[in-house]
């Protein structure tokens, strides 16, 4: 820790100037946000720090340091008190006794947080992120620090901003427009990719591919509006019945690809076959008439 008060402030600009200078033209958010903690961690005095974005009602750990296995483990969200205090009051959370605070609901069994700093990274006037720094001393953190890490939080938000537009390019690049999910293009480079990796890691490697039965029929009678429809209840169904190392991919029309990591010939058939059958017990609009 720096000693002095103007050495501690040299140490902070200082410490801004590094972050700009390592996150240069970064486009990339996880790299940005490990610099951002790296920094952080060396110049405040804390047990833990992160930063998180928020996304929809969903809040994701971009980097960390120093989080507990069970802190770590919770499922963010902005329902959960400190998050739904930060979203709605874009104001920061500034205390030294983490029971008696908004943050007291996201303090687990047996975790030892007692101070803690979460400043919301504003981006277009919305709290896009939070950074986070906590320690397990009462009044660990003055205003100084707070200071700091606002300070911060309003230098990097031209930088998740950035990052975001960035983001929203490459997806229309490898996502389908219609459906959401990863497009051909995203499939023929990630095939290739998987197939080098499980020959390197000796692991199996298995691919599904699905056609939905009568969908011209459907289209044809119902209208292509009535078809990108079901096109759409297709993924979400696909998606939320495979596993995160999954990826769906819409080949082409009312084709679909599912590559499966780490997944032998016995696996991926009781995969397609509970697919098959999830999908069949579904009742789609219309596909009686049709």
């Amino acid at each position: 820790m720096v000693g002095g008060t103007e050495e501690k402030e040299l140490a902070k600009l200082k410490a801004i100037t590094r972050i700009h200078h390592s996150v240069g033209s970064s486009l990339e958010l996880e790299e940005i946000s490990r610099i951002l903690v790296r920094e952080l961690i060396d110049i405040v005095y804390c047990d833990a720090c992160a930063l998180v974005l928020i996304e929809g009602n969903k809040v994701r750990i971009l980097a960390e340091r120093g989080f507990s296995k069970t802190f770590g483990e919770i499922e963010f969200s902005t329902y959960m008190p400190a998050v739904k205090y930060i979203v709605d009051t874009k104001r920061a959370i500034f205390t030294g006794d983490v029971l008696n605070s908004p943050a007291a609901g996201c303090v687990s069994h047996g975790c030892a947080m007692c101070s803690l700093i979460c400043v919301p990274v504003m981006v277009n006037d919305e709290a896009k992120g939070i950074i986070h720094l906590d320690s397990s001393r009462k009044n660990a953190f003055d205003e100084d620090d707070l200071e700091f890490v606002d300070l911060l939080a309003k230098e990097i938000s031209i930088d998740i901003e950035r990052s975001f537009l960035y983001a929203q390019v490459r997806d229309i690049a490898i996502r389908d427009g219609l459906t959401g999910c990863f497009n051909r293009r995203k499939f023929d480079v990630d095939i290739m990719a998987e197939i080098a990796n499980a020959k390197c890691s000796e692991e199996p490697l298995s691919f599904l591919m699905l056609d939905i039965d009568w969908f011209k029929k459907y289209n044809d009678f119902h209208g292509h509006s009535k078809g990108d429809v079901l096109l759409k209840e297709i993924v979400n169904i696909l998606t939320s019945n495979v596993r995160a190392s999954d990826k769906a991919y819409r080949y082409g029309g009312e084709e679909f690809a599912i590559l499966l990591p780490n997944t032998d010939r016995k696996i991926a058939l009781l995969t397609a076959k509970r697919l098959c059958k999830t999908i069949e017990q579904e009742q789609f609009e219309g596909e009686k008439e049709s």
